[in-house]
């Protein structure tokens, strides 16, 4: 973990998810990039400016002061990036600043204090974990920051699922959590037991971090059976990936999961993007021939 993007709009949720951000990337030593993306700055807020391009220039450094002021209130040795971007989309803000920082982790609050224009609800942290490259930590509106003793990561047992779970045992390292994989299965699920136990020695093949473990559940209403599990043993952390599957995976751990979960949960979620974490290992794949050779 080299680099954290921290995207906030000044809201209380987004001041609570700076917490796990700040964290985050003390405890890596990571450089941390806060960030705001704003709209066409308004007229009345630069009375004296005309020009367009004169009024932006003069937003950009407002809001760089901004958050540069509100850094100032922690305790910190850090020395973050203050980015100001203008852009009328949120989510294509993010995007040009993850295209172009390439973070290990986006950092986001999931409620924002414009729920006219969305940001920061819905259809904005959807499209991030749709579309990022990067994992996206979404904090939700009433999470209080404590170290992740104890990570829930909901799975299908799939192999792109150890790729997952290769990124997420670097990002809590430092905090040496906890690691419990769940599967929820209906009752006629062919060979559950059998998959789990496939998937138990695939892990134990690959990773040799050792305080994982694992368990099936029975339902046929996964987002109730994951919910009601990780508000009964008080998890730090739940750990999802989006999907591109069909068929019964995709009946089962449909993207509507990751939605559902994010609003309803009072932990953060942290979404892994199945697209992206095949592209990287590809990525990390060619840069091991190149060592090699």
């Amino acid at each position: 973990m080299k680099k954290i993007l921290y995207a906030t709009d000044f809201s209380k949720n987004a001041e609570k998810a700076f917490d796990f951000a700040l964290n985050i990337a003390e405890k890596h030593h990571a450089d941390l990039i806060m960030l705001h993306v704003f709209d066409t700055p308004p007229v009345w807020g630069h009375p004296y400016i005309t020009d367009p391009a004169e009024m932006a220039i003069a937003a950009i450094k407002s809001y760089e002061s901004k958050l540069q002021e509100f850094f100032e209130q922690f305790e910190s040795g850090m020395q973050p990036a203050f980015i100001a971007v203008e852009n009328n989309s949120t989510v294509k803000g993010i995007l040009s600043m993850i295209k172009e920082h390439k973070p290990d982790l986006v950092v986001t609050g999931t409620k924002g204090k414009s729920k006219l224009k969305e940001i920061f609800v819905g259809s904005t942290t959807k499209a991030l974990v749709k579309e990022s490259p990067a994992p996206v930590l979404a904090i939700p509106e009433n999470s209080k920051y404590k170290d992740f003793n104890k990570v829930l990561y909901a799975s299908d047992f799939q192999e792109v699922d150890l790729l997952a779970l290769e990124q997420l045992i670097e990002l809590v390292k430092p905090y040496k959590p906890e690691i419990r994989i769940i599967h929820v299965s209906t009752e006629s699920e062919y060979k559950g037991h059998e998959k789990m136990e496939w998937f138990k020695d695939l892990v134990k093949d690959n990773i040799s971090y050792k305080n994982i473990s694992f368990e099936l559940l029975l339902s046929d209403t996964i987002f109730e059976r994951v919910n009601t599990y990780q508000n009964q043993y008080d998890y730090d952390m739940m750990v999802m990936l989006e999907k591109e599957r069909h068929g019964i995976v995709k009946k089962l751990f449909n993207e509507d999961l990751v939605w559902k979960m994010e609003f309803h949960t009072r932990i953060p979620l942290l979404s892994y993007n199945e697209h992206y974490i095949h592209a990287k290992d590809d990525q990390d794949i060619k840069k091991s021939d190149k060592v090699d050779h």
